[in-house]
């Protein structure tokens, strides 16, 4: 919102400049107004490429969980401080299922444009980010206990990874990796979320 609003202003001045009384335009004026529409660019570009992100991941999120109209969203800090996340570092995102809504903390839709750039060689904190998103999409589909919701997610990263453009090798490796290296510490973590496991929901393509 402040750099949107940054951006009005920039664009009130040039406005201002080009409505100048005194009828005329020298280079300084030009150079005056250039600059202005830049910093209105610049200003509204961040906005706008998450507004991208948002409309992107709500519409796989509705796919996904088989339900119309999911709204995904990406707090601002200023957002995040009124939820409480700050202060709680291990919340990255939260599902309303009545209302379908699902919001990343702040920061976290950035780790998630990351992941989309570069999938290939992503940190935790990135690979993270791209399980959280199949999370609370398995929240948007109903399920409430913790432990179970992740276990769908487990099992349906990849296929996410295949939903948003990404290799199916490269999806694959990354989800096998998140189940391997990074589930069994996470505190969700299940004994039954394995193959044949009484969480296991036998998926025809699942990760195992």
């Amino acid at each position: 919102m402040i750099l949107i609003s940054l951006s009005v202003f920039f664009c009130w001045l040039i406005v201002r400049e080009i409505r100048n009384p005194l009828g005329k335009f020298d280079s300084f004026s030009i150079g005056y107004i250039l600059i202005l529409a830049a910093l209105a660019g610049a200003s509204a570009y961040p906005p706008y490429k998450t507004w991208r992100l948002e409309t992107m991941l709500s519409e796989k999120a509705s796919i996904i969980a088989e339900r119309p109209n999911v709204k995904v969203r990406c707090n601002s800090m200023f957002e995040s401080l009124f939820s409480g996340s700050v202060a709680v570092r291990s919340v990255a995102g939260t599902a309303y299922i009545d209302t379908g809504e699902i919001f990343f903390e702040s920061g976290w839709c950035k780790k998630f444009m990351a992941y989309l750039d570069n999938p290939r060689d992503p940190d935790y904190e990135i690979l993270f980010a791209m399980h959280v998103f199949t999370h609370e999409v398995m929240h948007i589909r109903g399920e409430r206990n913790e432990q179970k919701t992740d276990c769908q997610a487990i099992q349906r990263n990849h296929l996410v990874g295949d939903l948003l453009g990404i290799d199916r090798e490269v999806s694959m490796k990354n989800a096998k990796n998140y189940y391997s290296n990074f589930y069994p510490r996470h505190p969700y973590f299940h004994r039954s979320c394995k193959p044949g496991g009484k969480l296991d929901e036998k998926l025809p393509d699942s990760i195992w």
